[in-house]
C-alpha cells in the first residue's frame, strides 16, 4: 500500500482527489464514470468549503467519525489524522479526540441495562431492585456533574449496579475535559458529529450535546457544518471501493505494465 503524501501546507484539502491513497484513481474515474466523479467531487468540495469551522476542526471531527466504535475505518483514520496535521492540528489534539470518543461504546449499556432490569422485574427476581446510593456512588456522581455538567437516568442506573465500572469509565470520560487541549465547544461539536452520524444516530445524546455546544458559544451554522461532515461519510464507500476496484483491474493499455 502506498503511503499518504507528506504533510505539506500546499495540499488542497477541499479537493476530493486528496482523499485517494492511489493518485491514479481520480484520473481513471474521470474516464470510466465522469459525471458521477464530477458530482462526488462537487459534494466533497461544497462541504469542505464551508466557512464556519476551521480546516483543522473539520479534520479532527472526521478523525472522530472514522475512529468511533460505530465506524472504525482504518483508511479513513489514517487519512484524516494526516490531513488534520496538515491543517495545523497537533499530535496531542489528535490523541485528545481519540480519548474523547472512547465512551461512545457505553451508549450500548444505556439500552442494555434498563432491559435487564425490566426483565428481572417481570420475572419477579430478587435482584430487580436498584441498590441504594452509597458514599462512593455520590462521589462519582458529584465529580462527573462538576466536570461534565450532566447526569442522566441511564448513567445513574449503571453507577448503582456497576460502581467499579462506572468509576473507571467516568475517570476516562473526564480526563480529556480536565487535561485535553480541545475547547469545550470543539469537544461538544465532535460529540454532535458522532451522535448524528448514520452509524449511530443517538438522539438523546445529540440533543444534549447540541444544548451544551450552544452554551459554549457554538452557532447554528457551525452545527450545520458538523452535520454535513457526518453526511460526508457517505462518500467513504465510493472512495475505498473505487480504489479496490482499480487495484483489481489491469492497468490501462497506455500505462506501463
Amino acid at each position: 500500500m502506498k503511503e499518504l503524501p507528506p504533510v505539506t501546507k500546499e495540499r488542497d484539502l477541499a479537493q476530493m482527489e486528496d482523499a485517494f491513497t492511489e493518485p491514479a484513481v481520480p484520473a481513471r474515474l474521470r474516464q470510466l464514470a465522469p459525471t458521477s466523479f464530477a458530482a462526488a467531487s462537487r459534494y466533497w468540495q461544497a462541504i469542505f468549503s464551508g466557512e464556519h469551522l476551521s480546516p483543522r476542526l473539520k479534520e479532527l471531527i472526521l478523525v472522530a467519525l472514522h475512529a468511533s466504535v460505530t465506524s472504525i475505518n482504518v483508511e479513513g483514520i489514517r487519512r484524516h489524522i494526516e490531513r488534520a496535521l496538515t491543517a495545523g492540528a497537533s499530535s496531542e489534539e489528535v490523541v485528545d479526540v481519540l480519548v474523547s470518543i472512547i465512551g461512545v461504546s457505553n451508549h450500548a449499556l444505556y439500552s442494555a441495562v434498563p432491559i435487564l432490569m425490566e426483565e428481572l422485574k417481570a420475572a419477579g427476581h430478587e435482584s430487580a431492585a436498584l441498590p441504594e446510593a452509597t458514599p462512593e456512588y455520590e462521589a462519582i456522581k458529584n465529580e462527573f456533574v462538576k466536570t461534565r455538567g450532566y447526569w442522566n437516568e441511564q448513567r445513574d442506573m449503571i453507577a448503582r449496579l456497576m460502581p467499579t465500572y462506572c468509576e473507571v469509565l467516568s475517570e476516562l470520560s473526564m480526563d480529556p475535559w480536565k487535561h485535553g487541549l480541545l475547547s469545550a465547544k470543539e469537544r461538544e461539536l465532535i460529540y454532535i458529529a458522532i451522535d448524528c452520524s448514520v452509524t449511530h444516530m443517538y438522539e438523546p445524546g445529540l440533543a444534549m450535546h447540541i444544548r451544551h455546544a450552544l452554551q459554549h458559544g457554538a452557532t447554528r451554522d457551525e452545527i450545520l457544518e458538523v452535520f454535513q461532515l457526518a453526511a460526508l461519510m457517505g462518500l467513504e464507500g465510493y472512495i475505498l471501493g473505487t480504489e479496490a476496484l482499480f487495484r483489481a483491474l489491469p492497468p490501462p493499455s497506455n500505462s506501463p505494465s
